[in-house]
């Protein structure tokens, strides 16, 4: 995931449609459409918020301590990761 360019997704990701969003999101992970259209309605997120926070999780420089105060400052971002967290355990 380290070949990611979070910062252009993101931008991408603020004028894309959701559909769009979600089938890129999809391609990028192993959840299906179905499922990425759930969690993000329960977590309330918009598409750029969650890249945001898909961007801190990968941000290799930062504590755990630090990825989780800036999740915490990003919009429904806690919900996002929780919802996300539950799809994997």
């Amino acid at each position: 995931m380290s070949d990611i360019d979070w910062n252009a997704l993101a931008e991408k990701a603020a004028n894309q449609t959701d559909a769009e969003f979600k089938n890129q999101l999809a391609g990028l992970t192993s959840l299906k459409t179905s499922e990425i259209d759930t969690f993000i309605s329960e977590s309330n997120i918009s598409n750029a918020n969650a890249l945001a926070v898909l961007k801190e999780i990968n941000n290799a420089t930062l504590s755990n301590n630090q990825k989780a105060n800036s999740i915490a400052n990003i919009q429904n971002g806690v919900g996002f990761l929780v919802k996300l967290v539950s799809k994997v355990v």
